[in-house]
C-alpha cells in the first residue's frame, strides 16, 4: 500500500506554482563519494538528483582520508575520486552549471595524528601526546561507552591553525574549485572565537560563502549549537532524527530559533551518520524484534545476525510497507524546517548504514527500484512552492512520535509573520484515523489543501479529519488574529 493525500475533490484546484529561487530552502544531497567507481558515474547521479529537485550537494571525504571514515590525511589533496585538484574542479563547475550549491566538509575539530602539513602544536595538549578525538555513546546492549574516531583534537585556538583553514585550505577551494558552502564538522566542539575568524575572514574575502554548522549530539541543542552561533554561521541542523523520543525536540528547536534569531534550520531525513530509512521501517514493522532497542542493536539484529543487506531479500509485501512508512517520514522531513537533507541512496532503498570511506559501488547497486524518487521529486515539489515549507517558525508536535509506534503523527508549524502549515501522516497500514484539529488551525483563515497536483482553497474541514491508511493531510492556514 502506497502512500495517498488527503483531497476535497468537489472545489477547484489551482496548480503548483514554484516560489522563486531566493526564497527556497536548501535540499542538501549528502553524496559519499566511495559508491562511483569514476567521475563519470557521479555526474550521472548529480543529474538525477537535480532532476529530483536537490540544490545543494554536500561531498565527503573528498580530502585524502586516513584510516578512519572521518579522519583526514592531507587537507592538500583530493581522495582518490579525483586524483587531482583538476580533476575535483572541473566536477564541481559542472554542479555549478547545474545550478546547485557545492558544498565541502572540512573537519577543523580532529585530523590523523600524523597528517601532513598539520604542525603537532596545532593539536591540543601535543607535549602529552594528544588528546583522541571521540563521543560518549551506548552500544548495542544500551551500555554507555567511548567512541573514538581515530582522530586527535586541533586547537583552533592557534592563529597559525586558522591561517592554514584560510590560505590553505579554504580560499584555493572557493577561488580555485568552485566551492560555495562549507560545512563546519563537529561544530560543537570548536574554539568559538577560532571558527568566528575563520569564517569573519571567508565572508570578508568570498562574500558569497556561506557555513552550515554540524551541531547533533545528544546533548541539549543549543550547547552543541553555542559555537556556531557565536562564529556567525548561516544555517543549521536541527537535530530532529538525532533523538528517539520526539516530543521534547520542539523545546530544542524553539531554543535554537531565538538564539539564532529565525536563522534557516535543516530537518535530516537520512545521513551518513544515522540509520538507513528503509532499515528504520523495518524496524517499525518488527516491533516485537526490536522493541526498545537502539539503533546499533538494530544494526546487529537486521544485518549481523539475519544478513539483511538489500530489501531485494524481503518479501513483496513487506517492501511495500517499508516504502510506504519512507513516504510518510520523508513528508514530515521536508516540511519541517526551511532545509532538509537526504543522503545518496535514500530514494533507491538502500538499507545498510552508510560507511563514508568502507561502502562502495557494490553497496549503493543494492538498491531497490520502486516510485520513491518520483514521490521524493512530488514532495519536494510541493516544498518549493510553498513560503510556508521555506521558513523557519514554532514547531509542535502532533500524535504519536514513538519510533516503534505507528498511528498519527505530524506537526504545526507557526511562523512569525502568521503563516501556519499543519502536517500529519496516518502510518497505520490498516486503521483510518481520526485527528482533531488544533485550535490555532481550527481558528486560522485562508485554509488550503495541498498535495501533489495542486492547491485547493477551502473554508473549512469537517471534524474530526479522517485520514485512511497510508494518507498525509497538508494544510495551510493564516493565523486568526481573534
Amino acid at each position: 500500500m502506497s502512500l495517498s493525500f488527503f483531497s476535497v475533490p468537489e472545489v477547484s484546484q489551482k496548480p503548483l506554482s514554484p516560489i522563486s529561487a531566493r526564497e527556497c530552502g536548501k535540499i542538501y544531497a549528502d553524496v559519499p563519494l566511495s559508491f562511483f567507481n569514476n567521475i563519470d558515474d557521479l555526474k550521472k547521479y548529480i543529474i538525477e538528483l537535480k532532476e529530483m529537485g536537490v540544490n545543494v550537494l554536500l561531498f565527503l571525504p573528498h580530502f585524502l582520508p586516513a584510516l578512519s571514515p572521518y579522519v583526514v590525511k592531507n587537507y592538500e589533496k583530493p581522495c582518490q575520486l579525483f586524483e587531482t585538484w583538476e580533476k575535483f574542479a572541473e566536477t564541481m563547475k559542472f554542479v555549478a552549471d547545474l545550478g546547485m550549491d557545492r558544498m565541502i566538509d572540512i573537519p577543523f575539530n580532529h585530523a590523523d595524528w600524523q597528517a601532513d602539513n598539520l604542525d603537532r602544536t596545532w593539536f591540543k595538549d601535543h607535549a602529552k601526546n594528544g588528546i583522541e578525538a571521540g563521543a560518549d555513546d551506548v552500544d548495542a546492549d544500551n551500555n554507555r561507552i567511548r567512541v573514538n574516531w581515530g582522530a586527535f583534537i586541533l586547537d583552533n585556538s592557534v592563529p597559525a591553525l586558522q591561517n592554514y583553514w584560510l590560505k590553505k585550505v579554504i580560499f584555493p577551494h572557493v577561488e580555485k574549485f568552485h566551492i560555495n558552502a562549507i560545512r563546519i564538522d563537529a561544530a560543537w566542539g570548536l574554539d568559538p572565537d577560532g571558527l568566528k575568524r575563520i569564517v569573519g575572514e571567508t565572508r570578508k574575502k568570498h562574500p558569497h560563502v556561506w557555513f552550515l554548522a554540524e551541531n547533533l549530539g545528544m546533548a541539549p541543542l543549543i550547547k552543541l549549537a553555542h559555537s556556531g552561533i557565536e562564529a556567525g554561521a548561516d544555517r543549521y541542523f536541527n537535530n530532529i532524527y538525532w533523538y528517539s523520543g520526539g516530543l521534547y525536540i520542539p523545546t530544542d528547536i524553539y531554543t535554537l530559533y531565538k538564539r539564532s534569531k529565525g536563522l534557516p534550520t535543516c530537518t535530516i531525513y537520512s545521513s551518513h551518520d544515522v540509520l538507513m530509512p528503509a532499515m528504520k521501517a523495518l524496524a517499525r514493522l518488527r516491533p516485537e524484534q526490536v522493541k526498545g532497542l537502539n539503533d546499533k542493536a538494530i544494526v546487529r539484529k537486521f544485518v549481523k545476525y539475519d544478513g539483511i543487506r538489500s530489501l531485494q531479500q524481503l518479501e513483496k509485501e513487506e517492501v511495500r510497507e517499508i516504502i510506504a512508512l519512507m513516504k510518510s517520514e520523508f513528508v514530515l522531513a521536508a516540511l519541517m524546517s526551511s532545509d532538509m537533507m537526504l543522503v545518496a541512496g535514500s530514494e533507491k532503498g538502500l538499507f545498510e548504514r552508510i560507511d563514508v570511506c568502507g561502502s562502495s559501488s557494490e553497496n549503493f547497486a543494492l538498491g531497490i527500484r520502486s516510485d520513491l524518487p518520483e514521490f521524493f521529486k512530488s514532495l519536494i515539489k510541493i516544498k518549493q512552492s510553498t513560503p510556508v515549507f521555506n521558513k523557519e517558525g514554532v514547531v509542535l508536535p502532533i500524535g504519536n512520535w514513538k519510533p516503534d509506534q505507528t498511528g498519527l503523527k505530524g506537526f504545526v508549524k507557526t511562523c512569525s509573520n502568521g503563516e501556519q502549515a499543519l502536517v500529519c501522516v496516518n502510518s497505520n497500514s490498516s486503521e483510518t484515523m481520526q485527528l482533531t484539529l488544533p485550535k490555532r488551525i481550527r481558528t486560522a483563515t485562508d485554509l488550503h489543501i495541498i498535495n501533489d497536483s495542486g492547491v485547493t482553497p477551502i473554508n473549512s474541514l469537517v471534524e474530526p479529519v479522517e485520514l485512511a491508511p497510508r494518507q498525509a493531510l497538508i494544510l495551510t492556514c493564516t493565523r486568526s488574529r481573534k
